[in-house]
């Protein structure tokens, strides 16, 4: 279920091309030999092995490839070495929509000029509540998360949208000024 969700998400983004899915190594190395594709989201456990041979047999086929892997161990993941080069990130199963949003992105081509769709939902939160003059520990504490994860988020967003330091402050009060993101939220 966890697959077919996933791939209807991708299939929604502008400048995804086919979305294929495999359960098995066996599948996934067929599928990257007939079509190989420029992007793998790849699950490093499936029903018949390691996730991996299927990016190291992409990464033959196709050196230019880039692979995303998608684990609930992402924390104890360590690289192969002859895969680094490829692997553009690990995501963690438990943040996978908007972590896999995030670099996808990154990787795919713009598809709007508005610079608030690069925000994944909790930045695009985190932003507004920035705009509401709230502090890192304050907004920490209003969404259970960490204060150092507010402040990677908040280097996030000033990198997406271009600002650095109080600028970003600047920028989201205006914005939650105008309204722009009430809807959003």
């Amino acid at each position: 279920m966890f697959q077919q969700m996933l791939a209807k998400m991708l299939r929604s983004l502008p400048g995804i091309g086919p979305v294929d899915m495999a359960q098995s190594v066996e599948e996934g190395i067929k599928l990257c030999g007939e079509n190989p594709p420029d992007l793998l989201l790849l699950d490093l456990t499936l029903k018949d092995g390691g996730g991996l041979a299927v990016g190291y047999h992409l990464a033959n086929v196709k050196p230019s490839a880039k692979i995303l892997i998608l684990t609930g161990e992402a924390s104890t993941f360590v690289c192969p070495s002859a895969l680094h080069k490829h692997i553009h990130a690990v995501l963690d199963k438990a943040q996978a929509f908007d972590d896999l949003k995030d670099e996808l992105r990154f990787l795919l081509p713009e598809s709007t000029d508005d610079p608030l769709s690069k925000l994944s939902q909790r930045e695009r939160e985190i932003f507004h509540l920035v705009g509401l003059g709230m502090l890192s520990k304050e907004i920490g504490d209003r969404l259970s998360i960490s204060t150092h994860t507010v402040q990677a988020h908040r280097k996030r967003i000033a990198q997406k949208l271009g600002t650095r330091g109080n600028e970003l402050a600047h920028v989201a009060f205006r914005e939650a000024g105008g309204g722009k993101l009430s809807n959003s939220i």
